[in-house]
């Protein structure tokens, strides 16, 4: 069968950001510095999008690029940080300005309120925040936990509330052109957001025949059907990193926390790597061959 056959999903990076409409609830891959969809995040902010509702685990870049860029309205968080680095600079002076409302969650509360999605349940029953400010200091999501005990045994339980974004904005390894995706390594919560959102986006390393992931089918993560798009975007996590292609880059990441220690010096960040280039090409080519290359992941070891 051929892949017109079959339906090509690959799509622009352009053409990706045109999809997400201002004011949109999104759920993006990452934890700390890998996994982080930053070419498309890089496109929202080029393509002046913004308004959006966020929730996501353990991710720092995309949350802090939205809150620097004046992009993000609310956050469901667990755990924003640049690990080794510190606080989210630009998001932390976004929430206490009062920019940004946010709600906090624990790691397994968030995910389970995806796997909750996945499952076609209205809630998911856990044990983790019982007792906690977490649950008693709500002030977005009231409504969406209710502290009940078990009806077999009586036990105290927290019940969350399914979350259904209306985009899951994903990176990962690579995908064929009918949208099967695979991702090498550690997956995060990668597989949750996915079956929980409305619409799924998945920027990958690379594009490969079909029958290429056909041949390693035990990294497939994601089935083409719960995919809409797939776009090619080399290096399209970085300054964040990719298990089996690049590292993290942490002069990059010690540059961009830095900058984010004002509104001046972020605005002049973003001025610098998204509005006055063009794309993402146009972005690798100002990072520079040689330093990409130096980030390359050694073939057998992954890093």
């Amino acid at each position: 069968m051929t892949h017109s056959a079959l339906g090509e999903k690959i799509i622009t990076l352009q053409e990706a950001a045109a999809r997400v409409p201002h004011g949109a609830h999104l759920t993006v891959s990452g934890f700390a510095h890998s996994l982080a969809p930053l070419a498309l995040v890089r496109e929202l902010i080029r393509q002046g999008k913004g308004n959006f509702e966020l929730t996501s685990m353990g991710d720092c870049w995309a949350a802090d690029m939205l809150a620097g860029a004046g992009c993000l309205k609310r956050a469901r968080l667990s755990n924003y940080m640049f690990e080794g680095f510190g606080r989210c600079p630009n998001f932390s002076r976004a929430v206490e300005a009062g920019a940004v409302e946010v709600d906090d969650y624990s790691h397994f509360a968030i995910t389970s309120r995806w796997f909750a999605a996945a499952l076609g349940l209205p809630s998911m029953p856990v044990r983790v925040m019982l007792g906690t400010d977490l649950v008693r200091k709500k002030p977005l999501d009231r409504d969406a936990i209710a502290e009940a005990p078990c009806p077999l045994t009586g036990e105290p339980l927290l019940f969350v509330r399914a979350s259904r974004p209306d985009f899951a904005l994903l990176h990962a390894s690579r995908a064929d052109p009918e949208g099967n995706v695979q991702l090498f390594g550690t997956t995060s919560t990668i597989e949750e957001q996915a079956r929980a959102a409305k619409r799924v986006i998945v920027t990958v390393e690379e594009i490969v025949p079909g029958e290429v992931i056909r041949e390693q089918p035990e990294f497939t993560l994601l089935p083409a059907f719960l995919v809409e798009a797939v776009v090619d975007a080399s290096f399209g996590a970085h300054p964040a990193g990719m298990f089996r292609y690049y590292d993290y880059d942490h002069a990059h990441v010690a540059e961009y926390v830095r900058a984010g220690k004002s509104v001046e010096t972020f605005r002049q960040y973003l001025e610098e790597y998204v509005f006055r280039l063009p794309d993402h090409y146009a972005y690798l080519n100002k990072i520079g061959i040689r330093r990409l290359m130096a980030l390359r992941a050694d073939p057998w070891r992954g890093y």
